[in-house]
Parts: C-alpha cells; sequence; structure tokens
C-alpha cells in the first residue's frame, strides 16, 4: 500500500482511534524504509570515498616524491594547502588507531563503536520516537510494538549480507571481512532486541484469539524463531565461540536456519516477507550457490573422468594438495589451480573431506587461510614462474581441531612428492586486501604465521616496481620468528628477491629472533635496540581462539639483540648428520646473504622503526600489520598520534592496515 496513502488516511481521520491508527500503520511502514534508505546512502558514501582514493593512488602511482631530511620536517614552511590532508590523516589516527577494551581479549577502534552506538541509536530512536497517541499516553505500545517488529524484519537482509562470503559489502567499500563480521554480528543483536520489543509490546496490549500461542501456527512459529535467535546470540559471544568454534558453526547454521523459516511462516500472508524474509533468503542463496559454483569450478578435476597427463584439463593428481609437516607446531599446504586468480593477501577456504571423516565430523567442513603465494603474473615468461603459476601456497599453525588432524596426516619436508598428497576442494577468493599502489614507502610486519598475509604484499610490490606499475622508493619487512629456521618456510616465496632489484626500489628485510638462542649463520650486521616496546610479543594467542585467526599469530618469548658469526655447537652437529638440514640451510643461505637482509635477536622495537619510515618520507606512506593483538596494538599504538604540524610542512600521510580477526 502506497506510504502517501496511509498518511492521507490520517489527513482524514476524525475520531482519536481512528488517528491513532492510521498514523501507526503510516509510520511502521515508513520508519523501517528510511531507515534502509539512510544505511544504504552511508554505504554509497564509504563506497565513493573508498574508490575514489583507490583512483586517485593509481593515477598518481608513478609519482615521484621529493626527499627529505629529519631536520627538514622542523624548519620547512607551513603550507596551508595541505591542511585538509592534514585533517584526514589525523581524523583516521583518532578514529582508527585508539582501540577501546571490551573484555576477553577483544577490542574495538574508535570508530567501530560510534558506528555500532550510531547503528543502536538509530534502530532505537526510529522505533520509539512519535509514539504518543491521540490522548496523550507517551510511548504507546500500539505505537512501537508492531513497528519495532517491522524495522527488525528490514534490517534481516543486512544482517545476512554482512555475513556472507562472497560479501558485496566488504568489495564496495573496502572493510575487511572481520570488521563488516562485527557488524553482522551486531546486528543480530540489534534484531533480537527490536524483537523481544515488539514481543513485549504485543503482550502488554493482550493477544486476541486467533493469537493464542496454543493453537495459531503463526504465533508458534514467531516464538521459535526469536527463541533460536536468543540462543544464537548466546552462544556466538566471544568466549563461547573461542572454547568449541566448530560446534559454534554448526549450531550457527542450524538455528540461523530455524530463525530465518520462523520468521517467514511467521509472516506468511504479510507484505514484510517481500522486504524483509525473502531478500534475505535471496542473499543466502545467491551465496551458497556461487560458493558451490567455485567448488565445481575450481575443483571440477575431481569431478570430471580421469584424464591423461597430458589433457590441458587438471586431473586428480595436479589437484591434491601436497601436505607437509614443517615442524611439530607448522604446517605447509601446496597445490595448483590453473584457473583460480586471486589478489595479494586474500584467503581461501579449504576442505579435505578424508581428514574431516577420520576426525568425525562434517566431511565438507572447511577453513579459512591466507595464500602465501603470489599469483603469476601473465607477463611473467621465467621458467621458475611458469612452474610456479597458479600455485597455492599456505602456510598455517597447528592447533587443536582440524590443524591437528591435518598436522598427523601430514609427511616430513623432502618426502617423495606422491607422498602426503591430500584431496582438498578450494572455495575462494575472498577478503579485501590493501593494494599497494600510490605509495611512496611500504612497512610490512608481520609475527609467526603472519608472514602468510605479508609476503604476498612484498612480492607484489616488487613485482609492480619491475614492470614499471609503480613508483615505490622503500619497502620495510619486518618478521618476528622464534627460530631461524623458519625463514625456510618462505624461502622458495621470496626467491624472486634474488633477482636484481629496481634501482629506484630499496627493501630492507629484518627477521627478528624472539627467543634467548642467538642466530649463528648470518654475517654480523648490527643489532637495533628493543627495548621500547617489550610486550609487542608479549602473549601467545590460545590454540583454541578462533578469532585470532588460526593461521595468523605471533610468538613471544624475552630475548636479548646478541648477533653472531660462528656456528653453533648444535648445529655443527645437525650439518653432519643430515644432508636434508644441509641442502635447507644451503638454500637459504641465498637468501639470508643478500645485502638488504639482517637478521637479529630480540624484539623489534616497532614504533622507532616505524618513525624512521615517516620521517625519511614526503609521500604517501603505507603500513601492514598481521599478527598477535599486542603486535597490532603496538602498531597502533606508534600511529595514533595526529601529526598536523609534521603533514603541513611536507610530511606523509600514512595509512594502516590491521589483518587478522580478533585484532
Amino acid at each position: 500500500m502506497p506510504l502517501n496513502f496511509l498518511f492521507q488516511r490520517a489527513a482524514k481521520a476524525t475520531s482519536p482511534t481512528a488517528i491513532d491508527k492510521a498514523l501507526r500503520v503510516a509510520r511502521s511502514w515508513a520508519y523501517p524504509k528510511q531507515i534502509l534508505y539512510l544505511l544504504a546512502s552511508f554505504t554509497a558514501l564509504l563506497t565513493i570515498i573508498h574508490f575514489a582514493s583507490l583512483t586517485h593512488r593509481y593515477l598518481t602511482r608513478r609519482r615521484i616524491y621529493p626527499s627529505r631530511k629529519a631536520s627538514d620536517a622542523e624548519h620547512a614552511p607551513v603550507q596551508l594547502q595541505r591542511l585538509p590532508l592534514a585533517l584526514a590523516d589525523s581524523l583516521r589516527a583518532l578514529a582508527f588507531r585508539w582501540t577501546v577494551p571490551i573484555g576477553f581479549g577483544y577490542t574495538l577502534n574508535v570508530a567501530e563503536v560510534f558506528l555500532a552506538a550510531a547503528y543502536m541509536a538509530i534502530m532505537f530512536t526510529w522505533t520509539f520516537v512519535n509514539t504518543k497517541n491521540q490522548l496523550g499516553q507517551a510511548t504507546d505500545p500500539k505505537y512501537y510494538a508492531n513497528r519495532a517488529g517491522n524495522i527488525a524484519c528490514s534490517q534481516i537482509p543486512v544482517m545476512v549480507a554482512l555475513g556472507m562470503r562472497n560479501n558485496i559489502i566488504s568489495w564496495l567499500t573496502g572493510i575487511s571481512f572481520d570488521r563488516v563480521n562485527y557488524l553482522h554480528r551486531l546486528s543480530a543483536r540489534v534484531i533480537l532486541i527490536l524483537s523481544w520489543i515488539h514481543a513485549g509490546g504485543r503482550l502488554t496490549l493482550g493477544l486476541s484469539k486467533d493469537e493464542a500461542a496454543s493453537t495459531a501456527r503463526w504465533m508458534q512459529c514467531g516464538i521459535l524463531a526469536v527463541s533460536s535467535l536468543t540462543l544464537l546470540c548466546i552462544l556466538s559471544v566471544r568466549p563461547a565461540r573461542k572454547r568449541a568454534y566448530e560446534f559454534f558453526l554448526a549450531v550457527h547454521l542450524v538455528f540461523a536456519m530455524i530463525f530465518i523459516f520462523g520468521t517467514f511462516f511467521h509472516l506468511a500472508g504479510r507484505n514484510l516477507t517481500y522486504y524483509g524474509v525473502w531478500p534475505a533468503m535471496i542473499i543466502w542463496g545467491l551465496d551458497r550457490l556461487l560458493r558451490v559454483l567455485q567448488v565445481i569450478f575450481y575443483n571440477r578435476g575431481y569431478f570430471l573422468p580421469s584424464k591423461t597427463s597430458s589433457s590441458p584439463s587438471p586431473t586428480n593428481e595436479t589437484l591434491d594438495a601436497q601436505v607437509t609437516l614443517l615442524t611439530p607446531h607448522f604446517v605447509r599446504i601446496s597445490m595448483r589451480r590453473p584457473s583460480m586468480h586471486w589478489h595479494p593477501g586474500q584467503s581461501a577456504f579449504l576442505s579435505f573431506p578424508e581428514i574431516s571423516l577420520a576426525g568425525r565430523v562434517w566431511p565438507l567442513e572447511s577453513h579459512p587461510f591466507t595464500i602465501a603465494s603470489l599469483p603469476s603474473s601473465p607477463s611473467s615468461s621465467s621458467p621458475t614462474s611458469q612452474e610456479n603459476a597458479h600455485e597455492l601456497v599456505f602456510v598455517l599453525r597447528v592447533h587443536k581441531g582440524f590443524t591437528q588432524r591435518l598436522a598427523q596426516a601430514a609427511v616430513a619436508p623432502g618426502s617423495a612428492p606422491t607422498l602426503g598428497l591430500q584431496r582438498v576442494f578450494v572455495n575462494g577468493p575472498y577478503s579485501a586486501p590493501p593494494v599497494l599502489v600510490g605509495y611512496q614507502r611500504v612497512v610490512l610486519i608481520a609475527g609467526g604465521s603472519g608472514v602468510s598475509f605479508i609476503v604476498p604484499l612484498l612480492l607484489d610490490v616488487v613485482r609492480r616496481a619491475r614492470a614499471g606499475e609503480c613508483a615505490c622508493e622503500s619497502v620495510l619487512f619486518i618478521w618476528a620468528i622464534r627460530d631461524i629456521h623458519h625463514i625456510t618456510f618462505i624461502k622458495d616465496l621470496l626467491a624472486p628477491l634474488l633477482a636484481p632489484l629496481p634501482s629506484t626500489l630499496s627493501i630492507q628485510i629484518l627477521f627478528y629472533l624472539t627467543t634467548s638462542s642467538s642466530y649463528s649463520h648470518a654475517p654480523n650486521k648490527p643489532s637495533s635496540d628493543s627495548s621500547s616496546i617489550a610486550s609487542a610479543f608479549a602473549d601467545e594467542p590460545d590454540d583454541d581462539d578462533p578469532d585470532t585467526d588460526i593461521e595468523k599469530f605471533a610468538y613471544s618469548e624475552p630475548a636479548t639483540p646478541v648477533n653472531e658469526r660462528e656456528v653453533s655447537h648444535d648445529e655443527k652437529e645437525e650439518s653432519e648428520n643430515g644432508n636434508g638440514n644441509m641442502n635447507e640451510k644451503t638454500q637459504t643461505s641465498a637468501l639470508l646473504e643478500l645485502p638488504f637482509v639482517r637478521v637479529l635477536n630480540g624484539r623489534p622495537d616497532v614504533a622507532a622503526l616505524i618513525r624512521g619510515e615517516v620521517a625519511a618520507a614526503t609521500g604517501r606512506v603505507s603500513v601492514n600489520v598481521c599478527g598477535t593483538h599486542s603486535l597490532a596494538e603496538s602498531t597502533r599504538q606508534a600511529l595514533r598520534t595526529p601529526r598536523i604540524t609534521d603533514i603541513l610542512r611536507g610530511g606523509p600521510t600514512v595509512s594502516l592496515h590491521v589483518e587478522g580477526f580478533g585484532a
């Protein structure tokens, strides 16, 4: 029914009761749509900002920035035309780098707190505004009861869209999936509160005969929907997810389906199903359809008749994943998918049916992991590049549950290629990693297997610089690890660095050993001070914590900055007792002997390293971090102070990307 007609009918009503009814109906239909228009407008604004920023950086990606010394920042004149840049950078520092702890090791930045508060304020304001009836009664349940239900119903498609893997909102706005997923949980809890307001208001007014829960099927479905959503919201709190994440995933699917279908039958025959439940079902169905099509397309060799090795179509043997146990705590997965394309830093969901069945769980359970390898370049013609084309490599930490079963099925490094093969279904790619173009300097910080996210970004910058696609002048790569041998995990991924680098690009790679044992293979290079941020890698994440993202974390043990040249006694024994270890070290030595590679003992002074890069820049600087919550927080602390004066005097603007669930 057109809204104009409803308000016209309210204007023509004469008795207070008739006026109230006409206004209630008109507002209960108008207000949910107003909220949707407001949310759509805000999303459109973020989309415009995101794509405008991308376009500007692409157009200026070859810009050469002047260099500056530290003393220049103090004596350079103030340029008022840079005031918009200074204000925008300061706003980012205040909104995204100051955090508010909310318990259980979880934090929200100021922007997320503001967004959550604004969203809840809008929902509840539109629910209770203009609820005074013609007789003077404030907050009349007849006004807000059905309106709350209508608003809750209108937000169901929003909630579903925020929780999808194929997330159009994340793609449009550039917001990472873990942050969009936080908004998904927030909207679900707001819908729950609105549903209880709707139910409470109706109970306050008294139920009619056709609303008796004992006989009315539509009422029973409504009670079932609210009950399932209540249980789901309770089980989705962080401690519950942390204790039994795989159980939560199964319960989430069951209760979500009960809620959707319960709401559908509760609203059967009402117009609300057409702009509330039906759109949610369509969004959910499209996402599932895309997932199925991706699984079939990227893994089609499993569904086709067996072919010869000379066939251009992938065979089962080429699709199977090689699962290698690097250490008792690390597993490497490698496979080929000739038809798959991804952006550096994206992730994919992996499903190992045989391993899942061995654990007596759903055979198609899937888990997200960051793709550590770089997608092949169309212009690349080297034999190594062609050999590694479309190879997906994952380096992940062994935890309880799925990754523990995966480690038990893995083989040792150097085993025959036919060993350790596991059937795997790949679904993806997902997430919205940063595109590092248009930056003068790039800082990449990784803790532990967070390097899976950082390495592709590093290689992408190098590849673009070689192709002349960007004018990046400097890349600083920092990786904190416990053991020097962990460098062998990524030695083949970093092979492109062995080739000559462009003269315009300067790279510095710093490997920090955070344990007390000193490194003894690298040339004697000076160590860096590591005293200011002693807690950056202080706590190793809980093995059962799903929100830390099972493949991203940092190590943590105190160490003293030491660097020696001699080979230790234990390492001599290793080289004498096994050719495998010696061969591995020989392969790694080429990387470690590069002039821009340094191996240091101790924890990195994140703040000092970032300050050095910012002080030397005049253009845009990008800082990217993937690791534990403490590592991410220390990086935020280094960049949270507004730099208005420095930018007005020609200093750089700084962008920060924090990758990792729960970071």
